[in-house]
């Protein structure tokens, strides 16, 4: 009686381990989430700053005349701006972003955020 217990118990934990490594489904798209998951801390959900000194991605039309390989440049070095009690680091902080990874974050900027 105590194998069988022990059987289905491990059976029942293995089970929920598997579920739990599986993916879920994300609905946004790729740079939506790469955002969510490196910029929201600063720039906020909605790319409206989360915090003082932080641009304001929604307001500033400045964005939409920067060519996309200048603000790959930008994400990829960080944005050092004289006097501002905010820089932003490489890559958002987040060394293991690719260059595929900033690609799709612009695309969801300009798709999204510069309007």
């Amino acid at each position: 009686m105590k194998d069988i217990f022990i059987r289905s118990t491990l059976k029942i934990l293995l089970s929920s381990t598997c579920l739990l490594a599986l993916p879920t489904a994300y609905a946004g798209t790729d740079g939506e989430r790469i955002f969510l998951q490196n910029c929201l801390v600063c720039h906020g959900e909605d790319g409206s700053g989360a915090m003082p000194g932080v641009s304001d991605l929604t307001e500033n039309t400045q964005w939409l005349a920067i060519p996309d390989d200048q603000l790959m440049s930008s994400i990829k070095n960080g944005i050092q701006k004289p006097g501002a009690a905010v820089n932003m680091p490489p890559k958002g902080g987040n060394p293991g972003l690719t260059d595929d990874d900033i690609k799709a974050v612009i695309t969801y900027m300009r798709n999204t955020l510069f309007k």
